[in-house]
């Protein structure tokens, strides 16, 4: 919705995303382990792609003083040399999404 919306729409829809981090931030990220697991693909939006929306509209998601254990594993997934060649190009990216706007 925030990528659909401008705003108070817009707003409301960000402060929607920011408490459902910070409820993935408290619970505690299960994330990880030895090898990549269903948790980190199916999270694997709040990597990459969560950087180029909040681009894209010039805000930013995920910060890391407010999601240090979430920002800590999206440091940890993307330095994965698979994760990384499966990511489209990061400036085709923004440049799509930009276009959506």
């Amino acid at each position: 919705m925030v990528l659909k919306t401008q705003g108070e729409e817009q707003e409301k829809a960000m402060k929607e995303a920011e408490e459902a981090l910070k409820t993935l931030e408290r619970g505690g990220l299960i994330f990880g382990g030895e090898a990549i697991s269903i948790v980190d693909i199916s999270a694997n939006c709040l990597s990459i792609w969560l950087e180029v929306f909040g681009e894209a509209i010039g805000t930013k998601f995920i910060d890391s003083e407010k999601f240090p254990l979430i920002c800590s594993w999206i440091e940890e997934f993307t330095s994965i040399d698979l994760v990384k060649e499966s990511f489209p190009p990061r400036d085709k990216l923004l440049a799509y999404h930009k276009r959506l706007l």
